[in-house]
């Protein structure tokens, strides 16, 4: 379930419901998204209450399909996002950071929220769905765009480069406006604008050191 005014284009990537591991994977392209993503991957995850061994199983299932997914997707941004219970899946991809601090039910804390940016997002708590016993979780996002976290690159140029940069930069400008004045002259008949204007959009076009206005 997505809010169709965050993003209108889902896609199922893949699904998987096993003993060990329930997961549901989609991708969608949000309406405001940062420029260095192209698509953002969120996987739906429950893993029951069970023992060590289990738990292993379902984190060893669960790193197979993400590092496919990043493989195939490298400019997306991944979101994990479910009821983990006693599992952590920092053990099978420690790049990725959980977010939430608090407890989700009663004292535990068994709702997580990973995703590979630190500090990426805020949690707040809210009330439950229906009649779930773990609270919901409001994700606000904190996550600081590439282009405002780099800093400005401040580089010495000679100033006779720069000087044959700009003559450069001036002649260029002046030929486009030439093949554009001279693309609109030709359109232009001369029983239109008369003789004289002819003349006088001839000398501005070819840079006659006398141009006198027509008329």
């Amino acid at each position: 379930m997505t809010n169709n005014n965050w993003c209108s284009d889902v896609k199922i990537i893949s699904s998987d419901c096993s003993t060990h591991l329930e997961r549901l994977m989609i991708s969608c392209r949000a309406f405001h998204l940062p420029r260095e993503f192209t698509s953002v991957v969120i996987t739906a995850v429950y893993i029951p209450p069970q023992s060590l061994a289990d738990n292993n199983t379902a984190l060893d299932q669960l790193f197979g399909i993400i590092d496919k997914t990043e493989t195939s997707r490298p400019d997306a941004a991944f979101v994990v996002a479910g009821d983990f219970n006693t599992a952590n899946m920092k053990k099978v991809l420690p790049k990725y950071y959980q977010h939430i601090s608090g407890p989700t039910r009663g004292g535990n804390i068994l709702d997580h929220v990973y995703s590979p940016f630190r500090n990426g997002y805020k949690a707040l708590p809210r009330p439950p769905f229906g009649k779930s016993d773990h609270i919901s979780l409001l994700l606000l996002p904190a996550y600081k765009q590439k282009l405002k976290r780099d800093r400005p690159v401040t580089r010495t140029v000679a100033r006779s480069q720069m000087q044959h940069c700009r003559i450069a930069l001036h002649l260029r400008i002046g030929v486009c406006l030439r093949t554009i004045i001279s693309t609109h002259t030709r359109t232009l008949s001369s029983a239109t604008l008369g003789n004289a204007s002819m003349t006088w959009y001839r000398r501005f076009l070819y840079g006659h050191s006398q141009i006198k206005s027509p008329g």
